[in-house]
């Protein structure tokens, strides 16, 4: 089968697999049988394509804007194709999702720091900075929607979301400052001011100066109050790096088209801060000196203070990541169709055998195989298939597999690269799989060929 069809060209795949005809396609030149060599490199590739696939390595970091999904969550778009519209999900993984509504740009983005089970600092009076965080990025909302801006929250209820969707949320809304809501943890020294802290993007001069902004708004809001306060000596603001000289924080780092600021309001940890922190009206007044640090920033050419030297602690808490994180379910699975001949057929079946797996998982992973071919390093642009040389996949007998949100993101990118259906490029991958198990092992030479030999060197 020339093309994986009816002899109608010779498609190619990328990284090195060239594709002949029918002989070499789904012909296998030795049988199929679990433990030969072709076997266990099909096994080995399944974990490290896998493996590829959940990191996350490869996916686009292109945006085309984004669209407000259901329970107001913002989803970067990542991508229109004909199969469908790609976007980041809140976990931070591409899924297919046709709906919502167009969102953004807006003027200010704020990010309540934490959520779902990373709860962030956590008082002795019980109360959680991801709660917290929450609800002074709502109070600065409303004061900076008070004073005529547009402004989004990357997320606006209590929802796991990594860092990674964080930015792309920002990225994709463009706004003018992007402010990361943090309350701190872990300050033991006492300190006669509070010891509030923001951090600022490596050589940024508007960074810089939101995040002295802000340090000026926040620390003297809370000034006045009797507390025993404590710090660290990085009260103020100032920006902390890993090598070679990049923000430590994926918050800045992941933003460099933006200016982008943290602020750790003041230190949860510490019991007397905590209980102010936890009086409602605090929690207003922390929302509207952010609200007034950002309006001063985008209204004034106000240079901020209590700067700080720079300094190196690539350290993290290991927050921040998409472990353990769950996506909501936003479209259905979608059922894809394509049709073998009865010859095709047996030889997918054969393979999926030999591998231990059932049909529907070697059509989906050979499509997982494309597009990890399509993210090696160094690897061309695929170029779409010519009429000719696209795979027939109408055959009588079908296979029909069930796409989740994610995956069918993978199976329309493939798609669209090789510009054919996705029944097509289902048919595709099917046949690289069959192709890549039918390789021949190296064999030892036959018997007779062994007699000859030894009768000659006699």
């Amino acid at each position: 089968m020339a093309t994986p069809g009816s002899g109608r060209g010779s498609p190619r795949v990328r990284g090195q697999v060239h594709w002949a005809d029918t002989t070499v396609l789904y012909r296998p030149p030795v049988p199929i049988s679990r433990g030969t060599a072709p076997t266990r490199f099909l096994l080995g590739a399944a974990c490290v394509v896998m493996a590829i696939a959940a990191m996350g390595i490869g996916t686009a970091t292109a945006l085309d804007g984004a669209v407000l999904g259901p329970d107001e969550v913002i989803l970067p778009v990542v991508a229109r194709l004909p199969g469908g519209t790609i976007v980041s999900s809140t976990c931070g993984n591409q899924i297919v999702y046709d709906g919502g509504s167009p969102y953004g740009p807006v003027d200010v983005v704020l990010d309540p720091g934490h959520g779902g089970p990373e709860s962030g600092s956590v008082g002795s009076n019980g109360l959680i900075e991801r709660d917290l965080n929450l609800m002074v990025a709502f109070h600065a909302q409303l004061a900076l929607e008070d004073l005529g801006y547009t402004v989004a929250l990357t997320r606006r209820r209590d929802l796991h979301m990594p860092i990674r969707q964080r930015t792309a949320i920002a990225n994709a809304l463009e706004p003018k400052a992007f402010v990361s809501i943090h309350h701190n943890g872990g300050a033991v020294r006492r300190s006669d001011t509070p010891g509030t802290e923001t951090f600022h993007q490596v050589d940024d001069p508007e960074s810089i100066r939101l995040a002295g902004i802000l340090f000026e708004e926040v620390q003297s809001l809370f000034a006045p109050f009797w507390v025993p306060w404590v710090d660290t000596v990085h009260q103020g603001a100032s920006t902390r790096l890993r090598e070679p000289r990049a923000e430590t924080y994926g918050i800045l780092r992941m933003t460099p088209d933006l200016t982008s600021v943290i602020v750790e309001g003041l230190y949860l940890s510490n019991p007397p801060e905590a209980q102010l922190l936890a009086l409602p009206q605090i929690q207003e007044m922390e929302g509207r000196a952010i609200a007034a640090g950002i309006h001063r920033f985008l209204s004034t050419s106000d240079p901020g203070s209590g700067f700080r030297p720079e300094f190196f602690d690539p350290h993290t808490t290991g927050t921040g990541t998409a472990r353990g994180c769950v996506d909501a379910q936003l479209s259905p699975p979608v059922g894809i169709t394509t049709g073998f001949t009865a010859e095709e057929h047996a030889d997918l079946v054969a393979t999926a055998r030999a591998l231990g797996r059932s049909t529907d998982w070697l059509l989906r992973f050979g499509v997982h195989t494309l597009k990890f071919f399509d993210d090696l390093p160094g690897t061309a642009a695929i170029t779409p298939l010519e009429v000719d040389a696209r795979p027939y996949a109408y055959g009588p007998i079908t296979e029909t597999i069930e796409w989740d949100q994610a995956d069918h993101a993978v199976l329309v990118r493939m798609a669209d690269a090789y510009g054919i259906t996705r029944t097509e490029v289902q048919k595709l991958g099917a046949t690289l799989m069959v192709f890549l198990a039918g390789l021949e092992a190296p064999t030892a030479p036959p018997d007779d060929a062994e007699a000859t030999s030894d009768g000659a060197s006699d």
